[in-house]
């Protein structure tokens, strides 16, 4: 009977959950702004994109781009509320409510879509620069029955 061990390496530093939650806070503010505003907002757009881009390139560097799957969930959990309220203030509260619920169930879609594709787009590219995180080892090291290594 022989022992079998086998050896992973973490490549992946650090943890991302208060960068996504401050993330989540800035996108719900930028929705807020676009929704609750009747003019232009074209700033505010703009603003939303830089800060998913920064967060991309932060999970580039701390090689963590598969959060980008989670990212628009945390974001959704954190601002329908203030989508809702955004959405009552621009149209009053009736319609208001009408229209919240949309942007909070369909209009969702297309916001972590492109929320996602940015953060994804955005954290590959960067991890693809920054290349291999150092010299590999094995893959796998075996100890066979003896102590030696294969």
């Amino acid at each position: 009977m022989s022992t079998v061990f086998i050896q992973v390496k973490n490549r992946a530093r650090g943890n991302v959950t208060a960068p996504m939650i401050i993330w989540s806070i800035a996108m719900a503010v930028v929705i807020f702004m676009i929704e609750a505003s009747h003019g232009a907002h074209h700033d505010a757009l703009w603003v939303g994109f830089g800060a998913t881009a920064l967060f991309g390139i932060y999970l580039g560097l701390r090689r963590r781009v598969a959060a980008s799957f989670v990212a628009p969930f945390v974001s959704w959990m954190v601002a329908w509320v203030p989508l809702w309220i955004a959405a009552m203030v621009r149209d009053g509260f009736l319609k208001g409510l009408v229209v919240g619920f949309f942007w909070i169930t369909i209009g969702w879609v297309l916001i972590g879509g492109l929320e996602f594709a940015t953060l994804f787009i955005v954290g590959s590219f960067l991890r693809l620069l920054r290349g291999s995180s150092g010299t590999r080892d094995g893959g796998v090291i075996v100890y066979g029955p003896g102590g030696d290594e294969r």
